[in-house]
């Protein structure tokens, strides 16, 4: 049996209520492990320090919080086919990078949340961001079509499967997601990529629903911690 890295992102006061939306379908599912993309201050307007009701919230789900970013805003132009203006990371200088990790580290630091793991917004990275997340202790970073273990530099194929919250982009990730879903899963490592926005969307919440509970019965359940085992990714799944 494979496994499925259940995944929410854009975790922030922003989506307070959509936050909570995604868990309780989490819970109805029976989706008892997946990992809470957190951003420390999205888009600059919900910093998650001056909100102590929320982090207590995320927290006692007791699931895996990974950095997601400091503050999801940022790209260029040649990154509309994938993100509008929520690329952070893309085309930025090493210096910009380091001080973006440097900040969210030292939110989760003070908020006392440990995080390993990383996933860039819009899973755009630059040829910075690896070297470091390293210097701040991150294991693994993953993108849209793969997985890195940042300590033994390999890298796993591993599908993030999303929908779009774009206008057009929308209808057609709503159409192509079931057909997606049967394309790629014969990675070993799936990826849901649920985001909070989606539950502003009846349509996608009845996809999404519907997904979490086939791939229940198909994959085992992990998150980005379980990969991180001394024999590395390969060994986690073994016996499954």
């Amino acid at each position: 049996m494979e496994g499925v890295i259940v995944e929410l992102h854009d975790v922030s006061p922003f989506y307070y209520e959509e936050t909570a939306q995604a868990i309780e379908l989490f819970n109805l599912c029976g989706i008892d492990k997946f990992s809470l993309l957190l951003v420390p201050n999205f888009w600059d307007s919900a910093p998650i320090h001056e909100n102590k009701s929320f982090i207590e919230a995320i927290k006692s789900t007791k699931q895996e919080i990974v950095l997601h970013g400091y503050n999801h805003r940022g790209g260029g132009l040649r990154d509309l086919l994938w993100t509008y203006k929520e690329g952070e990371f893309s085309g930025i200088s090493f210096e910009e990078t380091y001080e973006k990790i440097e900040k969210a580290k030292e939110v989760f630091e003070v908020l006392g949340i440990k995080s390993y793991a990383f996933v860039p917004p819009a899973w755009l990275g630059n040829p910075f961001l690896e070297e470091v997340l390293y210097a701040f202790e991150f294991k693994v970073v993953a993108y849209r079509g793969y997985i890195k273990d940042l300590e033994r530099k390999k890298v796993y194929p591993s599908f993030a499967l999303s929908m779009s919250n774009r206008p057009i982009l929308s209808l057609l990730s709503k159409a192509l997601s079931p057909i997606l879903y049967r394309l790629f899963r014969k990675h070993r490592i799936l990826r849901l990529a649920l985001h909070t926005r989606d539950f502003r969307d009846k349509g996608k919440v009845a996809l999404w629903r519907y997904v979490l509970s086939e791939v229940k019965k198909a994959r085992r359940l992990i998150n980005y911690g379980d990969l991180l085992s001394k024999s590395g990714l390969t060994s986690s799944l073994q016996g499954v």
